[in-house]
């Protein structure tokens, strides 16, 4: 190339590499680099060559004389570059171009060394001028503040180019946190992890911790490390800007826009601008949503009583709210004239929603007869004014339906309250119509009367209909309704994932429909299901932001009295106490969730007045209809619960007409369920603070239904800050500890039983665990040379199969995509039967598993065990893929089957018996195992390495096939494996009986 001729910008990466480029072309190029990643590769290409040359050299000048290899020919320096790199760069200023202002050192990783801060060196890299990481980075070295900018085209992880050289020296000083930015700079997120895994946890780390989970998607893990950061330092400025993008990321703009506004009040350098930039487009974005909704319902109004035609921008901003006022409007007409103007409103909604639906609707209203429809039509409009006389809604109901002018009742019954008495006219009415918008409402009715009659199981079966019909009828905002009604009753039923499922679902319609409380109603119910799960900064994170999009006084003390109940549970009862003071006054004193917190808080906090409080808001509860059937069981337990504080029998007898009538409605109600759990709960430990051991055993076994144990028995419950043991020795002698010490929700489960019972229980051959959650299925409980299993209550006997049959799962092929390494093949133990299945590769899916466990009279499986709340609430059993792409075999799936060879079940997988974190009953793999029919369930709920786990377990099973017990072949041949090894993980292994 001529050095006349003008160099094409991406030739000019050598002379930029050797600072030989004027000023303004340097700065030129340095701009081009942050968005090239052409000229980003060949800069790390050039940058390693160098790197490999100075080690070389290194290398050739430490090396001893005798070994020096022969000096090759002599050449210049210009001819050893031109090996490397084009004729037109005649040099390598390194040196130069680190003293140069705006050259490489202002640009990439030329290193310097700061002073040591303890036995590490800090290394500080010189980046380019744009950050392709939107998250802030807590290391020194990569925190100063950099505008960001990233290319468009989306097609590789956002990374930056720093040199190898840069991380060795980095390396070399020790600077794990280090390592880990400059990885994550690359985009190496994995390698990441890796380093800052190796660090302790600090403010710093973890909230770079944080910013790898945001990496991978991970927003609650994200959420909690972040929480935590900032509960330790309350200004973290990095913490505080991650956590904002967390938020951002899950929708929660409000939040996220509080969260950069505290950024920006730390008025640090380009870090507070760009703060205060984000919030405010965040907040422009949502005030936008918000106000195009607020459009929407005033245009409707106007339109429904005035005329006032709906812009065509608001209808076509917000079609669901629109669509709504189109048939008030129709309905609200009182003349053919008044109908025909809204033709073009629906010639716009037909447009967005396919087909001619509101076009024909409007047509055929416009053709009745006005003398005979007017007058219904104003009669409506007093329904819409709020003016009208409900005494004649009988009378009117009558008079319209089956009539053409039926249509009116869909306006009629619902703003008039007139649903659920006369759901079959309103059901009919939109039938008449045939558009599916009308008619799934009317399902959606159907379900709102089931659920409130407590029947869950129909609603659930009825929306499932709904909503796989109303993708088709393109009912937008119908779909989200449908989706939170059934994301509500899960909820209810404590099917949290499925629950989670439907409001996520419902969140996404909402929000491609711009329904503002809409979106406000699904936050709360995705902050109660974090709530039930324990996440607490998910929790936080939902109602927060749901606290600041609805300032109405029900959703807002919602909020805060879901706030209280994190507090309570995590035994802070002034916060919680602080928290229900903030609740304003509603129609109520409180909702359930608040009469709660004020029943615990009678006992953490007590206050005159509480109990008094707690009986008179459930009264008032009760009176003003708000309580479902369940829900009223409920009621009568959390009375209980405050009054048995101060008065013992009192408080007795309504738990014990709570577990009643909870027992009357069955398990088809969830909330009589829990009530039911709860009551037996605070019956236990009431019974464990009087020293009562006879009596706690027998209610342990009076709520599984188990008969109560003479001897060799060990219940045990753990509750906020008490903690209630009781036993039974090998000659039936009663022992027990109670306690009221915690201050914290966490626990030592290898704490929990005093020396003095676990030695008391040593003697028995076997000892029977009544555990409720959240002990049951933990591991290390009783001392490793005792045989104990967790018991599962009682089940039927399964009939005698004639022989027996064996089932081996092992090589499984785990679906690719989930990057998990292959497990080592399985010796398998016991004789080879004819009779045995074996499950392997790509054939040991989830349905062909289920399928053949029923027959089964023994199962080992050999597989990952995964924990995924987005696939089950329990941890999962990761089997080969099915057709669809589905690959987890989860608890749920299990209970629902029916073994009926009892067979002993062994999970060779890692976390197999980690539990869901339900307050009212214990639930898991093994769990779901026992309920189906296994009649012993043997895992681990902690990672289990591979090479060992094979011939520990099939010794287990050998001895369970030369007669032994589960429990006492666990603890057998555990205790000849700690004879070697002490601290092995088999002391981590349980049964479930």
């Amino acid at each position: 190339m001529s050095t006349a001729e003008p160099m094409d910008i991406h030739d000019q990466v050598h002379a930029f590499a050797d600072g030989e480029l004027p000023a303004d072309e340097a700065e030129r190029f340095r701009e081009h680099l942050g968005t090239c990643v052409q000229c980003q590769e060949e800069l790390d290409d050039i940058l390693q060559l160098q790197a490999l040359g100075e080690g070389l050299a290194r290398q050739e000048a430490a090396a001893p004389v005798a070994h020096a290899a022969p000096a090759p020919p002599a050449r210049s320096a210009a001819a050893s570059e031109r090996a490397f790199r084009p004729a037109w760069s005649r040099r390598r200023s390194w040196v130069a171009a680190a003293a140069l202002s705006g050259s490489l050192a202002a640009v990439f990783a030329v290193v310097a060394l700061r002073p040591r801060t303890g036995n590490v060196e800090t290394v500080a890299l010189a980046l380019a001028p744009t950050r392709s990481l939107e998250a802030r980075l807590s290391w020194p070295g990569a925190s100063a503040h950099r505008p960001y900018g990233v290319l468009r085209s989306g097609d590789e992880r956002p990374r930056e180019l720093l040199p190898l050289q840069a991380l060795a020296k980095l390396e070399e000083a020790g600077d794990l946190q280090g390592l880990a930015a400059g990885h994550l700079l690359r985009g190496e997120r994995e390698q990441a992890a890796d380093y800052l895994q190796r660090l302790p946890a600090s403010p710093d780390v973890d909230s770079d911790r944080a910013v790898v989970a945001m990496t991978k998607g991970e927003l609650e893990v994200a959420l909690t490390l972040l929480d935590g950061v900032l509960a330790q330092a309350p200004q973290h400025p990095q913490a505080l800007w991650n956590r904002a993008l967390a938020l951002r990321e899950l929708g929660l703009d409000a939040s996220a826009a509080q969260a950069f506004d505290a950024v920006a009040a730390l008025q640090e350098p380009g870090w507070s601008d760009e703060a205060r930039e984000r919030a405010g487009a965040l907040r422009r974005q949502l005030d936008g949503r918000r106000d195009a909704w607020d459009a929407a319902q005033r245009a409707g109004q106007a339109l429904a009583l005035t005329g006032a035609p709906m812009p065509v921008d608001v209808a076509r901003a917000v079609p669901g709210t629109a669509r709504n006022w189109f048939n008030i409007a129709v309905w609200a007409a009182t003349s053919a004239d008044q109908v025909r103007a809204l033709l073009p409103l629906a010639r716009v909604l037909d447009a967005h929603y396919g087909g001619d639906t509101m076009e024909r609707y409007a047509d055929a209203v416009a053709g009745l007869d006005f003398q005979r429809r007017a007058p219904l039509a104003e009669r409506f409009r007093q329904v819409l004014r709020g003016t009208f006389d409900a005494s004649g809604l009988d009378a009117l109901v009558r008079e319209l339906s089956g009539t053409e002018h039926q249509d009116l009742l869909l306006g009629v019954l619902p703003l008039s309250g007139g649903l659920p008495r006369h759901l079959d006219a309103y059901e009919r009415a939109a039938a008449a119509t045939g558009d599916a918008w009308l008619t799934l409402n009317a399902e959606r009715e159907h379900a709102l009367a089931e659920y409130g009659r407590g029947d869950l199981a129909g609603a659930e079966a009825r929306l499932l209909s709904a909503i796989s019909a109303c993708g088709s009828a393109k009912a937008d905002y119908r779909c989200g309704q449908l989706e939170h009604l059934l994301a509500h009753i899960y909820k209810d039923e404590h099917r949290l994932l499925e629950a989670r499922e439907h409001a996520l679902a419902g969140l996404q319609w909402a929000r491609q429909t711009q329904e503002w409380t809409l979106q406000a109603d699904l936050l709360l119910v995705l902050g109660d299901l974090a709530r039930f799960r324990n996440a607490f900064a998910l929790t936080r994170a939902y109602l927060g932001e749901q606290a600041l999009r609805d300032r109405g006084c029900a959703a807002s003390r919602h909020v805060h009295e879901s706030l209280a109940s994190l507090r309570v549970f995590a035994l802070q009862p002034a916060q919680a106490r602080a928290e229900l003071d903030q609740a304003p006054a509603c129609e109520v004193p409180f909702f359930l969730n608040g009469a709660f917190v004020l029943a615990d808080l009678a006992r953490l906090d007590p206050r005159p007045g509480d109990v008094e409080r707690v009986r008179d808001g459930l009264r008032k509860l009760d009176a003003a209809g708000w309580l479902r059937p369940g829900e009223k069981v409920m009621a009568t337990h959390i009375e209980g619960r405050a009054v048995i504080q101060t008065d013992r029998a009192a408080g007795r007898a309504l738990l014990r007409k709570a577990i009643a009538d909870g027992a009357l409605l069955g398990a088809a109600d969830p909330v009589a369920a829990k009530a039911r759990a709860y009551s037996y709960s605070s019956l236990i430990l009431d019974a464990g603070g009087l020293g009562d051991w006879a009596g706690t055993l027998a209610l342990f076994a009076e709520e599984t239904g188990a008969a109560e144990p003479s001897r060799c028995a060990l219940g045990i419950e753990v509750h906020d800050e008490r903690t209630v043991v009781a036993a039974r020795g090998p000659g039936g002698e009663l022992l027990g500890h109670h306690d009221e010490s915690r201050r914290s929700p966490d626990f030592d489960v290898t704490t929990l039983v005093p020396a003095s019972v676990s030695a008391a229980l040593r003697p028995c051959e076997h000892v029977q665990v009544l555990a409720r959650y959240p002990v049951h299925g933990q591991a290390g409980l009783l001392p490793p040379d005792v045989a104990w299993s967790y018991d599962t209550g009682p089940r039927e006997a399964a009939p005698a199969l004639s022989a027996p049959r064996p089932l081996v799962v092992y090589d499984v092929d785990a679906p690719a995509s989930l990057n998990l390494p292959r497990l080592r093949s399985w010796e398998l133990s016991g004789e080879p039967s004819q009779r045995r299945v074996e499950l392997t590769g790509s054939a040991a899916t989830p349905s062909r598993l289920l399928a053949e466990l029923a027959e089964a009279t023994e199962v080992e499986i050999h597989a990952h065990g995964l924990v995924n709340l987005g696939v089950s609430d329990a941890s999962l059993l990761v089997m080969a893929p099915e057709a669809g792409g589905r690959y987890a075999l989860t608890a749920g799936e299990v209970r629902r089957q029916k073994l009926k060879g009892a067979p002993v079940v062994l999970l060779g997988a890692c976390q197999a018996a980690r539990a869901a974190p339900y307050l009212h009953a214990p639930w898991s793999l093994p769990v779901a195992f026992a309920e189906a029919g296994a009649r012993a369930v043997i895992a681990s709920p902690i990672d289990i390495p591979d090479a060992e786990a094979g011939p520990f377990f099939a010794r287990v099973m050998e001895r369970i096939r030369a007669g032994a017990t589960a429990s006492t072949a666990l603890r057998d041949e555990r205790m000849r494996v700690l004879s070697a090894r002490p601290d092995s993980w088999v002391k981590t292994v349980v049964v479930f009986e």
